[in-house]
C-alpha cells in the first residue's frame, strides 16, 4: 500500500514537470517571453533546481500520506537510535521515533514556514518602498534610514534576540517574526525601483489626464516594480529557511516534538558518533532544498534581467 502512494507520488511529480514543460514551450511562441523562457532553459542547474522544488514540494504536501510512522510517535525501546534499514529508512533517533518520517514533516513545516514569511516580508518590503520612492523628500530621507539602521544589525543576532524574548515561539509568531524582519532589502530594492518609474513618460502622462497617487502606483509602477521583487523573494526563501532552521536548533523556534529540520538535527547532534543518520539526513535536506532555491532563483534573475538580450 505504501509503494502504492509513492507510486503515485511519482506520477504527480511527473505530470507536474511534464505540465510545465508544455507551458514553457506554449509561452516561448512570441518575443518577450521567448527570451526569458529559453534562457531560464539554458541553465541546466537551474532547471534541475526547479525540478527538485516541484518533488519537495509535492513530497511535503503529501506526508501525512508517505510518513511511514507518525512523526511524534515512539516505535519501542528496541529501536531507539536504530540504524536506517529497508523498515526504517533513516533509522530512529534516541525517542525511538523515525527519522525519515520527522524528515518528510519536518520539511513540510519548514517550507510552510519560509513560503508564508516570504510573502510578508515582500508585502511589507513593496508597500514601504514604494511609499517612500514614491513619495520622496523629508519622508523618504526618514524611512530609509530607519531601513538602514536594522539592516545594520545581523539579522540572525536580532532574531535570536526577539524570539529569546518571547520564547516559546508557536508556529504563525515564528512565522511573523521572519517575515517582519527579512524585509529591507526588499524595501530598498522597491525604491530604487520607483524613483527610476515615476520619472518617466508613463506616469507623467497618467498625471496629465488626472490619475491619482495610489491609482498611478497601482496600475504603472508596481507592475513594473514586480519582476526584481519575484527575483529577490525567489532568492530570500533559502535565507528563511536557514534562519529558521538556526532558530530551531538553538530552541528558540519550532518546539519538540513537533519535527523541523533545525530541532531534528539538534536531537541528532549528541549522537553524531554513534548515530550518525540522525543528524545527517536532516541536515543534507535542508542543504538541498536552500540549494534548489538558490539555484533556481539564480536562473530566474538571469532569465528575468530585462538588460540580457537573445543571441
Amino acid at each position: 500500500m505504501l509503494a502504492l502512494r509513492w507510486l503515485s507520488a511519482a506520477a504527480l511529480i511527473a505530470a507536474l514537470c511534464i505540465a510545465l514543460w508544455r507551458f514553457a514551450r506554449t509561452r516561448t511562441t512570441s518575443g518577450r517571453s521567448r527570451g526569458a523562457f529559453a534562457r531560464y532553459a539554458a541553465h541546466p542547474s537551474a532547471v534541475i533546481a526547479l525540478i527538485a522544488l516541484i518533488m519537495l514540494y509535492v513530497l511535503a504536501a503529501l506526508a501525512p500520506w508517505l510518513a511511514t510512522h507518525d512523526p511524534i510517535g515512539i516505535l519501542a525501546q528496541s529501536f531507539v537510535n536504530h540504524p536506517p534499514s529497508r523498515e526504517l529508512l533513516f533509522g530512529t533517533d534516541f525517542a525511538g521515533r523515525d527519522v525519515f518520517s520527522r524528515v518528510l514533516y519536518g520539511t513540510r513545516i519548514s517550507l510552510t514556514i519560509a513560503l508564508l514569511a516570504t510573502v510578508i516580508s515582500v508585502i511589507v518590503g513593496t508597500a514601504y518602498g514604494a511609499t517612500a520612492g514614491f513619495v520622496g523628500g523629508k519622508l523618504d530621507a526618514v524611512m530609509m534610514r530607519f531601513v538602514d539602521a536594522f539592516l545594520a544589525i545581523p539579522r540572525i543576532v536580532l532574531l535570536i534576540a526577539i524570539g529569546t524574548l518571547w520564547s516559546p515561539l508557536s508556529m504563525w509568531s515564528l512565522i511573523l517574526i521572519l517575515g517582519l524582519t527579512a524585509w529591507f532589502g526588499t524595501s530598498r530594492l522597491v525604491r530604487a525601483e520607483v524613483l527610476s518609474l515615476k520619472e518617466r513618460d508613463m506616469v507623467a502622462a497618467a498625471r496629465a489626464l488626472g490619475a491619482r497617487d495610489l491609482a498611478i502606483v497601482r496600475r504603472h509602477v508596481l507592475p513594473n516594480v514586480m519582476t526584481p521583487v519575484i527575483v529577490a523573494a525567489t532568492l530570500g526563501v533559502a535565507g528563511v529557511i536557514i534562519n529558521e532552521a538556526a532558530l530551531s536548533y538553538l530552541g528558540i523556534g519550532i518546539p519538540d516534538p513537533t519535527p523541523s529540520l533545525g530541532n531534528i538535527i539538534r536531537e541528532g547532534t549528541p549522537y553524531v558518533g554513534t548515530a550518525w543518520w540522525v543528524a545527517l539526513f536532516p541536515g543534507i535536506a535542508l542543504v538541498l532544498t536552500a540549494l534548489a532555491y538558490n539555484l533556481a532563483g539564480d536562473g530566474l534573475r538571469d532569465a528575468m534581467d530585462p538588460r540580457q538580450v537573445d543571441r
